[in-house]
């Protein structure tokens, strides 16, 4: 399974409300075997995620964010020192 996004995004912005995400979100991704190559323009803020795209108070699905392709997943990352962590993955 791939951990590593290619390329890694320096920054996101929630394409819902514009913050900048400087902790955690919702990151539509490509899964290319190796890396994720990520889809930065609709990345969505953990509020956003959860208020606004998922159902309330779950966490939001591939769908709900972008139009899945076949190898489409949603990616929970986190922001670390080098960038972004991939924390966990929805299919």
């Amino acid at each position: 399974m791939a951990t590593e996004l290619q390329p890694s995004p320096e920054s996101l912005t929630c394409s819902l409300c514009g913050t900048s995400i400087d902790d955690a979100g919702y990151l539509p991704a490509t899964d290319r075997g190796a890396t994720y190559e990520p889809i930065a323009d609709e990345a969505v803020c953990g509020t956003c995620g959860f208020n606004e795209v998922g159902m309330a108070g779950c966490a939001p699905a591939v769908d709900d964010v972008t139009d899945p392709g076949p190898d489409a997943v949603l990616l929970y990352v986190q922001r670390t020192d080098e960038g972004f962590e991939v924390v966990s993955v929805k299919r």
